[in-house]
């Protein structure tokens, strides 16, 4: 019985096989032509299954596109080991292109394998010392090594050398800026890049960037447009709440953070800005019992070292180290 069940099977399996019928060229490329437009409206699942369909067709050994364009969605998806085969098997196909090299390093970055992501960018660039695309890839490599000097030249090539610069050139700019502790033109470049696509993350680091340079008001605008948007909400109202503590609006404070209270709890940056908000208030009881859990959820912060000074010494005043704190987390 058990035999004749797989004999079943086995033809069941052959009929589908032999009725399955390959895809015409122009279907096929149709199809491809779909994918990218769902792959450029980040709907990165949807693209993915049409992408499985054509590689599983025979048209994809002579189209190795198909491969790169899947592995570049997988990037996206975080699925890096399946993406570097996909890369792998492009490069076989198409070995002499740059592109499939480029997006081998953009997964190396992915899969934390920067000395060999460094080789392959470093070799697109021998081959096109000016390609925008390959001298951001690098920059961003860099800044994975905290390399910020050598990102931000390379950031600033790549924008020399575009013709219409991408957003993410100048907001990644803005953050080597921002690592490198010049806010004012990380503030600039923040600020350009959001007139040319908005991006949540650099809404927040722009909040701090503000924060640090005193430019209070425009702080808060800028966390009230993701607040009102319902967009990074709990980081946006803790960016905040650290500008309020500054000017002393010590209510606010306490109603941003009761906003937060059910859905920030296991994160550190809230347990600090309550911490330094107990501080401030002289309620050191409390201030200790917040810090020691933002410190029991992060034990590498850095800041909290500063503010366990605060705690620890009553004559170390928390106002001088207030805008010395990282009020950004990425």
């Amino acid at each position: 019985m058990k035999k004749l069940f797989q004999i079943l099977l086995f033809n069941i399996f052959v009929v589908a096989s032999a009725f399955a019928t390959p895809l015409s060229y122009s279907s096929f490329v149709d199809k491809y032509n779909e994918a990218n437009i769902f792959y450029s409206q980040k709907k990165y699942e949807p693209a993915l299954e049409i992408l499985n369909e054509l590689v599983a067709d025979e048209f994809s050994q002579t189209y190795p596109s198909v491969f790169l364009s899947r592995a570049m969605v997988l990037c996206f998806l975080e699925r890096y080991g399946d993406a570097k085969t996909d890369i792998d098997n492009c490069i076989s196909l198409q070995p002499y292109s740059l592109k499939p090299i480029l997006c081998r390093s953009i997964i190396n970055t992915g899969l934390k394998d920067y000395d060999s992501a460094l080789c392959d960018v470093n070799y697109c660039l021998e081959k096109n010392p000016s390609w925008d695309e390959a001298l951001h890839q690098r920059g961003l490599v860099y800044m994975s090594l905290s390399d910020y000097s050598a990102a931000l030249a390379d950031f600033s090539a790549a924008i020399s050398n575009a013709r219409s610069p991408k957003a993410e050139y100048f907001s990644d700019r803005g953050f080597s800026y921002y690592y490198l502790q010049d806010f004012s033109k990380a503030k600039e470049d923040f600020v350009y890049s959001l007139t040319i696509s908005e991006n949540d993350n650099v809404y927040l680091c722009l909040i701090d960037v503000c924060y640090k340079l005193q430019h209070y008001a425009e702080g808060i605008k800028y966390a009230e447009i993701l607040i009102s948007r319902g967009q990074r909400v709990d980081a946006a109202i803790i960016e905040r709440s650290y500008i309020y503590l500054v000017l002393e609006k010590y209510d606010d404070v306490e109603k941003d953070l009761a906003l937060i209270e059910k859905t920030s709890f296991n994160l550190v940056a809230y347990h600090k800005i309550k911490g330094i908000y107990y501080i401030l208030t002289d309620d050191m009881g409390r201030a200790i019992e917040e810090i020691k859990t933002a410190h029991k959820l992060n034990p590498t912060d850095k800041d909290l070292n500063l503010i366990l000074k605060v705690v620890n010494n009553e004559s170390f005043d928390i106002k001088k180290i207030l805008n010395s704190l990282r009020v950004y987390s990425d």
